[in-house]
């Protein structure tokens, strides 16, 4: 990535003195870009469940870190923490308050904020020299079944893997009929419905949780379809977060179900995929949720539309579903003999069959998610901001 990003223009709002407001942005996987608005009120940072920002990680303190707020300013204090607060790269003595000032860098163990005091407005010019470069997560999504969508997430995952030489991770939240387990060949044990079992979720205890696929961790769905229920949003949020602190791509293999696990997940990716059959009712399907993302404010740099088994006989045509969606998509070809690998026989096609017209799609789709990643001028920070402000 060049450390000269892209000239981005933002729009220019003129936000009156007494409006202005003061932020504590995450500038670290997984908080990258999330902006935390600091009022009169004490803020809070902690490990433990109920701060203001819960940073759910074994080397922070349960009620790590204080924000206070003094005569028109904001205060940090440390609150004897184990490991310590750092401002500016100095870690502060414990139970001092310290004044913050524009710009100024906050971190607890690895994880970094920024401490922003402006309008809105002015939020993109502080932070864009800051900018950091963080893991993403990928959803992937369809209205209904049959999509090939989980078989699409392992070789995908795969692919990522060999085309970017990080880490990848799936987590399997099609809760209750995820099939991420069969198509690695993993074996039954440990899944996400013992996981939320844990007094906290963290980047550290996750990962006894894991199994190792080709070249991808994942997270399997509960054992038993009646655990389903069990795991809510608040679960998925934690979890995937706590994923992205270990891994460069979370893919997610989400249910096709619009539910607050759905929702939440959606909100917190960075790249939404919505798949879809070149079938009538599929197509007509992904307009509904296109028009439901939509009206959530979702860019289209966030939501890409893939259409799958393209080209099987007596399905819509290309012309035909660009007249219907009216917007661009991304397609893969239709390969039953190459599909089926994964699907009955456990075995990664893009692995086995590298050079087949399926495997080249899921490269060349790998391809374009790391190109993104290095080439968007609004990447990580930027987006997310944008996406949680509304801008």
């Amino acid at each position: 990535m060049s450390d000269q990003p892209k000239k981005t223009v933002f729009r220019k709002v003129v936000v009156p003195t007494e409006e202005k407001k003061k932020y504590l942005v995450g500038n670290t996987p997984p908080f990258l870009g999330r902006p935390y608005e600091l009022s009169g009120e004490d803020f809070t940072i902690g490990r433990e469940e109920g701060r203001s920002l819960q940073i759910p990680n074994d080397m922070v303190s349960r009620l790590h870190a204080t924000i206070s707020f003094k005569d028109g300013k904001h205060f940090i204090t440390d609150n004897e923490s184990s490991n310590g607060t750092a401002v500016n790269a100095k870690t502060i003595p414990p139970k001092e308050p310290i004044q913050l000032n524009h710009t100024d860098v906050i971190k607890f163990d690895v994880f970094e904020f920024i401490y922003v005091d402006s309008a809105r407005a002015d939020l993109w010019e502080t932070l864009k020299p800051l900018s950091r470069e963080g893991a993403q997560i990928i959803t992937l999504y369809s209205p209904k079944g049959g999509a090939g969508l989980t078989s699409i997430a392992v070789n995908l995952a795969y692919a990522l893997a060999e085309t970017s030489k990080k880490k990848v991770a799936i987590a399997d939240l099609n809760l209750r009929f995820g099939d991420i387990l069969t198509y690695s060949v993993g074996k039954v044990g440990l899944s996400i419905h013992e996981l939320i079992q844990e007094p906290e979720i963290t980047g550290e205890r996750i990962a006894k949780y894991l199994q190792k696929g080709p070249g991808y961790s994942y997270l399997p769905a509960p054992n038993k379809t009646e655990y389903a229920e069990l795991v809510k949003a608040d679960h998925a949020r934690k979890v995937l977060w706590s994923l992205e602190a270990g891994h460069e791509f979370v893919i997610v293999d989400l249910k096709n179900e619009i539910d607050d696990v759905s929702l939440t997940t959606w909100e917190i990716s960075n790249l939404i995929y919505v798949l879809g059959k070149p079938e009538i009712g599929h197509i007509l399907s992904l307009k509904k949720i296109l028009e439901i993302m939509h009206q959530l404010k979702y860019p289209e740099t966030k939501v890409k539309v893939l259409i799958n088994f393209l080209g099987r006989e007596g399905t819509v045509p290309v012309d035909q579903i660009k007249n219907l969606l009216k917007r661009d998509f991304t397609t893969l070809p239709n390969a039953p003999d190459d599909a089926v690998l994964t699907s009955n026989g456990g075995q990664l096609y893009v692995k086995d069959r590298p050079n087949s017209p399926l495997s080249q799609g899921i490269m060349a789709l790998a391809g374009q998610i790391c190109g993104q990643k290095a080439e968007l001028p609004e990447g990580g920070i930027f987006s997310k901001l944008k996406s949680i402000l509304g801008f």
